[in-house]
């Protein structure tokens, strides 16, 4: 009995604790890179929030545009996504080979989400069509 509380009141302790692991930040604490990052492809005036969440043993950040687009940074503040929603993804974000993909095969299209992932790049188009590609750049599937 003494370990089933012992158990219950670990988890209690656990689940309130991350409760706060979210929390809204200033601009200027987000990791530098984050910030040339925003300020390369936007202007700070266009930022309505920032977010800081614990992912483990470290932060990841998110910032909310005032267009509602949301870009997500690592903890070293390497991008990890950006939605743009409906309007395209700014260029040069994606890389070149994807752009090219996407004009070739999907020319009344836009890239209107990014995401790296540990094994690929994903792309999501202004029709709902998400296309997977390797680290290189290189076509690999259509998402379902």
């Amino acid at each position: 009995m003494k370990k089933i509380l012992a158990i219950v009141a670990t988890l209690i302790i656990s689940l309130s604790a991350s409760a706060d692991d979210e929390r809204m930040i200033a601009y200027s604490n987000l990791p530098i890179q984050a910030r040339s990052f925003v300020q390369k492809y936007f202007t700070v005036s266009d930022v309505a929030r920032v977010e800081r969440e614990r992912d483990g043993l470290h932060y990841d950040y998110q910032v909310h545009l005032k267009n509602a687009s949301e870009i997500e940074f690592d903890h070293h503040g390497n991008l990890q996504s950006i939605d743009c929603k409906r309007n395209a993804v700014p260029e040069g974000i994606v890389p070149t080979l994807i752009m090219s993909f996407v004009q070739t095969h999907y020319p009344n299209d836009v890239v209107v989400e990014y995401a790296i992932n540990y094994r690929s790049l994903k792309a999501e188009l202004s029709n709902g069509m998400e296309l997977v590609f390797d680290h290189e750049g290189h076509f690999v599937r259509i998402d379902d």
